[in-house]
């Protein structure tokens, strides 16, 4: 009696038939053919095996990935490195290094790939954003101040996962504040104290370059590392840290995501950004403020940063530096411009002149996470840009459909009327 063909799609368990050697049916064949540059689905028994239940129990990221592509699910032999990196984003060489490389800690790096290959939430070490596809207001707001708000936690607890104590953590955090004081991304030999050089050169998440320099293996973990710093400081009722250094726009997401959830912080930074002693403090607390999200803090951190020269100064620098990708020095000589005739001034490194500056700055208009940086975007815009371009009025336009701030809407109504922001009293 001839045995019975009992071989099944390693993707939908269909039966296949007794002469198909591929490991899957037609229809999952087809689909494959059809969507080469997204992964496969897999079915829901697929996260039960032992190999990759294990690797998602560890929190390394690389190791879920290589038990993914090496799944018995995927058929007779495991997905390449080559076309699993192409469904992420990223080259083989980059993902051999995550697959045999420390955990990544970087949390929208983590959540890109898992979406990638639609790893189900419930199994992760880290929370996913909402997928709704219409998510309410109020919903979206929460679960962005979540995603932040849980970055802090997760990436610190994921990088110290294994070290040996406490004064490892002590040296890493000794870099990352030493990193962001300097604004580096690496620090020499001769700049680190002894004791502090031989913790960190044993721990796996800093390398070193040719020359001695010591760094970070994701640049990210200075911002975290720094966030969590400050905000213990602003827990204490103190300034003294955040009064340091201007804090970068990441830092202070996460700042501002902790803020939220903590009423004696935000009455902390308000005090600070109204009178604090110096404009390094003010800028700081004005910009976690505006981060918040809430069309009260937005308009009261605008005020503060239009009514006071010098916080308006390291603010509207800090966002032309990072959204026209200028130097720290020549976004300080724009902002110094500003309320002054600027003819034919360059503003950006792109490839279209003020053309690509009037792009950048109208996406701008649309960042939902920082209600000042949309503020000196449309004073950016103002002064140095073309507003008669059919593009910026119709971005100008779109923004007062969807602003929630009554500073923004008037600085918006100044700029199509074709004046600027800071005329406003």
């Amino acid at each position: 009696m001839t045995a019975t063909h009992k071989a099944r799609c390693c993707r939908c368990g269909a039966r296949l038939a007794r002469d198909n050697n591929s490991g899957r049916c037609s229809p999952c064949s087809s689909h494959h053919r059809q969507h080469p540059d997204t992964a496969p689905e897999v079915p829901a028994g697929f996260w039960d095996e032992t190999v990759i239940s294990a690797a998602l129990q560890s929190r390394h990221m690389g190791r879920v990935i290589r038990a993914w592509r090496t799944h018995p699910s995927h058929g007779r032999h495991p997905m390449s490195q080559d076309q699993t990196a192409s469904w992420m984003g990223m080259s083989q060489a980059q993902l051999s290094r995550i697959e045999n490389g420390p955990p990544m800690v970087h949390l929208d790096r983590l959540m890109q790939w898992a979406a990638a290959l639609h790893m189900p939430a419930e199994r992760l070490w880290f929370a996913m954003p909402a997928t709704s596809s219409e998510p309410g207001k109020k919903e979206d707001k929460v679960n962005r101040r979540h995603f932040f708000a849980s970055t802090a936690a997760t990436a610190v607890s994921g990088f110290m996962h294994g070290q040996s104590g406490s004064g490892d953590q002590e040296a890493v955090e000794w870099l990352a504040w030493h990193l962001w004081q300097h604004r580096r991304t690496e620090l020499e030999p001769s700049q680190i104290p002894q004791a502090t050089a031989v913790r960190l050169n044993r721990h796996p998440h800093v390398s070193r370059r040719a020359d001695g320099s010591y760094f970070f293996t994701d640049p990210a973990l200075t911002d975290v590392l720094v966030a969590q710093r400050l905000f213990g400081d602003i827990m204490q009722g103190s300034g003294h840290l955040l009064a340091t250094a201007q804090t970068s726009h990441i830092t202070d997401l996460t700042i501002s995501a902790l803020a939220a959830e903590n009423e004696g912080a935000r009455r902390g930074l308000a005090a600070w950004m109204r009178s604090g002693a110096t404009a390094v403090l003010r800028v700081n607390s004005a910009g976690i403020l505006a981060k918040v999200g809430t069309p009260e803090l937005g308009d009261a951190a605008i005020c503060s940063i239009r009514n006071d020269p010098d916080t308006r100064h390291l603010y509207i620098t800090a966002v032309a530096s990072r959204v026209l990708e200028l130097s720290w020095e020549q976004a300080a000589h724009l902002a110094a411009g500003a309320g002054r005739p600027a003819a034919n001034r360059r503003l950006g490194a792109g490839d279209g002149g003020d053309g690509w500056a009037s792009r950048r700055l109208s996406v701008e208009l649309a960042n939902t996470r920082d209600a000042a940086a949309r503020w000196c975007s449309a004073v950016l815009l103002a002064e140095c840009v073309d507003t008669n371009d059919a593009h910026t009025r119709s971005a100008l336009a779109a923004s007062v459909k969807r602003e929630t701030c009554r500073e923004n809407l008037r600085a918006y109504a100044t700029v199509l009327a074709g004046t600027t922001p800071l005329a406003i009293g």
